[in-house]
């Protein structure tokens, strides 16, 4: 069986997460999301032969990665823009069907086993309490896909598009026909109505927990609904007076000092040092070669790896990026004085969160001086450095030396 991965979006909405990595690498747990979604196909197709797409420019230890892969094939999309542009760049085969998954989606092993299992054309369906924010599917009574509506106030049902297809190779011939959409890109989805006038497409539809990780929030829902997944393990090293309450992941190399209390499920990974007298709070989330120093508070937030907080420090519902450095008092605000929604600038626009508490996110080799405090809903660009005692209160831009 052929596998396709697509991972050659941008990630726009995911800055200033996506200035210094690809979308299909924002961590998950100890490790990344494209590295979870081939392992999980790796389990359950015997030998597949995996073709992922990535952009012509593409950072070079992102590109590295691959090439240290078995059985994956890497195809550089051109300028053709959209899912289906990319597809248009695979090597035609004969096998009679593809997985086609995109690079940016999370869901659960069982629900990417089902599809595959499922006898002949197949889509994954996800039932969602707001489909008008999708591609919502109209579905016959035998439970096959009759078209895709996107983003309609009037969706035709609960049941979205959930970006993981099983379908006979013939499907790339219509990729090749594909005309600009409205949008200006080549659209899978318009191959996958046409296709299903001809064919039947079994909607695969699915309960469990979906995202599409496309706003920096999300990078926090899935690592939570990741750790919530998986038993908890105790591999590093615990110093005496630790205090640990329910379910926590302590990896090889990890070390917690003397006089921290973690509060589970939380996840500690390779070659982090926590304390001494530190305190982790649920969720969490410290994704390797990470420091959380003295009189610091953690609650709710990804921390990527090499970052630094070392000493009398509150974050709280935060994405954090690699490399970062806190200095001492830096203070993340993640509740609004009226206690309403927290609002967050997503390529250019004011969106909601969808939380009451949400705390910052920070771009990769931040730096921040002493006694700095970052309002709710704020985001910090990569590199961008801090001036001690600022109060951080509009987004900061890549590489900006912000003073307030």
């Amino acid at each position: 069986m052929k596998v396709v991965l697509l991972a050659a979006g941008k990630g726009e909405r995911l800055e200033p997460i996506t200035h210094t990595r690809p979308k299909p690498f924002v961590p998950v747990l100890g490790e990344t999301l494209i590295e979870r979604n081939l392992r999980i196909v790796k389990d359950i197709v015997k030998d597949p032969d995996i073709f992922v797409v990535i952009p012509e420019e593409y950072p070079r230890e992102y590109e590295n990665f691959f090439s240290r892969l078995q059985g994956v094939r890497l195809v550089k999309q051109g300028e053709r823009k959209g899912t289906g542009g990319a597809l248009q760049y695979i090597p035609k085969f004969s096998d009679d069907e593809v997985v086609i998954f995109y690079g940016d989606v999370y869901t659960t092993r069982n629900s990417v086993e089902r599809l595959i299992s499922e006898p002949g054309n197949a889509m994954l369906g996800i039932e969602v309490p707001n489909p008008s924010e999708y591609g919502s599917l109209q579905i016959d009574g035998e439970g096959n896909l009759r078209g895709i509506v996107e983003k309609s106030p009037n969706p035709p049902s609960k049941v979205i598009n959930g970006g993981i297809y099983k379908l006979s190779s013939s499907i790339l011939d219509l990729v090749d026909s594909l005309e600009i959409s409205p949008r200006g890109e080549y659209e899978f989805t318009d191959a996958l109505t046409a296709f299903a006038k001809t064919h039947k497409v079994k909607v695969v539809k699915s309960n469990d927990f979906w995202r599409d990780v496309g706003k920096p929030w999300d990078v926090i829902d899935i690592n939570k609904a990741e750790l919530d997944s998986i038993p908890g393990r105790i591999e590093g090293e615990l110093e005496e007076n630790v205090k640990i309450v329910g379910k926590v992941i302590i990896e090889e190399g990890a070390k917690v000092l003397s006089g921290t209390r973690i509060e589970g499920p939380v996840f500690i990974g390779k070659n982090c040092v926590v304390g001494p007298n530190a305190y982790l709070r649920p969720y969490t989330l410290l994704t390797g070669n990470v420091k959380i120093g003295s009189f610091v508070e953690i609650k709710e937030s990804v921390v990527m790896e090499g970052t630094k907080i070392p000493h009398l420090s509150y974050v709280g519902d935060s994405v954090i990026s690699e490399d970062v450095n806190f200095g001492a008092g830096t203070l993340v605000a993640n509740l609004r004085f009226d206690e309403k929604e927290v609002f967050m600038n997503i390529k250019g626009k004011r969106q909601g969160t969808g939380r009451k508490k949400m705390g910052t996110v920070v771009g990769g080799h931040v730096r921040t001086g002493i006694n700095v405090s970052i309002l709710p809903g704020i985001k910090i660009g990569a590199y961008a450095m801090i001036y001690p005692g600022a109060v951080v209160n509009r987004d900061v831009n890549r590489g900006e030396f912000y003073k307030g």
